[in-house]
């Protein structure tokens, strides 16, 4: 597997060395080493979920001290499982990470050529990174079914095309999700699936008219179909549901539950947009 387990410090986190080896901080947290409490213990890197605030606050700091990066120097999104992506500039750094009301608007994918790190959070939704040596950019996404099924992922890559990038030139990072063990959905969300997409063999018919969907499986095609190479695609294969010790989950634990962070950054980058 290209995801591996690191520790630092008091936290342990996924990373992919490769990643890491082209100049790229990529990072997926984990709920171990944090300040919060039952039920957002330890680690909970969100804000909107209930927490005591100034915990979140010291969690955020611990991982970005990891990272060597500043208040300043982060972006968070809203996220509200659309499929709004934009490109964020040098100017963007600071918005989101310390409060919710300067977060970028209604927007569920952050792209830049800049040195700006790039935040979002997870708790059984699918992280997406993305990283276009070709163009020195890089991208991140959440992706929960909502987004999968309006295909997020196909709205990044096209964001980095008409910016002049070449897609089978793309790195893509499949983070720790929902996997197609624990994540059961209905015969309506079906019905969406195959309304927009040609094929859905991540969909697996149980009884009583359910379907485990495989959301792994499917943002993988979105990727193929645009032309990413195969090659260039890493797939954590983990699930968050599945691990308690390591995650939280929003379908295993309710809506009292943490956040996990997606993490990238460019370091040194001279481009800018």
């Amino acid at each position: 597997m290209s995801w591996k387990w690191q520790k630092r410090g008091s936290l342990t986190y996924l990373t992919i060395p490769k990643w890491q080896d082209k100049g790229i901080d990529l990072g997926f947290s984990t709920r171990v080493g944090g300040a919060s409490r039952v039920p957002y213990g330890t680690l909970n890197l969100g804000l909107h979920v209930g927490d005591d605030p100034t915990s979140v606050l010291d969690n955020r700091k611990q991982w970005l001290d990891q990272w060597g990066a500043v208040w300043s120097e982060v972006a968070v999104g809203e996220q509200v499982h659309g499929t709004n992506v934009i490109w964020i500039k040098e100017e963007d750094g600071g918005r989101g990470i310390r409060e919710l009301e300067t977060a970028i608007p209604a927007v569920d994918g952050l792209l830049t050529q800049s040195n700006v790190g790039l935040m979002a959070f997870y708790a059984d939704c699918v992280p997406l990174f993305f990283y276009f040596p070709d163009l020195g950019a890089i991208g991140i996404a959440h992706a929960g079914w909502k987004g999968t099924v309006d295909k997020i992922g196909q709205k990044v890559l096209e964001c980095f095309e008409e910016a002049g990038g070449h897609i089978e030139n793309a790195w893509v990072a499949i983070g720790p999700s929902i996997g197609p063990c624990c994540y059961a959905v209905n015969e309506s969300v079906a019905v969406q699936f195959r309304a927009n997409y040609r094929e859905t063999p991540f969909l697996h018919a149980q009884e009583g008219g359910h379907y485990h969907l495989d959301l792994w499986e499917a943002n993988k095609s979105v990727l193929l179909e645009k032309g990413v190479r195969s090659e260039n695609i890493d797939v954590a294969s983990i699930c968050t549901a599945d691990n308690p010790e390591w995650f939280f989950s929003h379908r295993r634990d309710g809506a009292l539950t943490g956040r996990m962070a997606g993490w990238i950054r460019q370091k040194d980058n001279e481009r800018r947009v």
